[in-house]
């Protein structure tokens, strides 16, 4: 896959949408952060021209699908890859 990409980071999508990869993976991680639902501690946040993707850990299953949904309320659903593995510990009761 060969991505154009100019000497600012800017992708074609992101030029069109106003946006840099940098502003849009700062605001999938404060997010992250901001969602009180999981711990996302250990989730990094990359971008890959204009796909958005989460690798790492959580710690409970549906965790990773709760950080999907967080990134994509802001970059849209077919543009986040999933790289989260699970550690498989029970949910905490709320």
């Amino acid at each position: 896959m060969v991505l154009r990409v100019d000497g600012h980071g800017w992708s074609l999508g992101s030029v069109e949408a106003g946006h840099c990869s940098a502003a849009t993976k700062a605001a999938i991680k404060c997010a992250l952060e901001a969602s009180s639902e999981f711990d996302s501690t250990q989730i990094v946040v990359s971008m890959l021209g204009d796909f958005v993707v989460l690798e790492g850990f959580v710690r409970c299953r549906g965790d990773d699908e709760l950080a999907v949904d967080v990134a994509a309320a802001i970059v849209g659903p077919t543009h986040v890859h999933n790289r989260l593995l699970c550690r498989g510990f029970p949910k905490r009761p709320n």
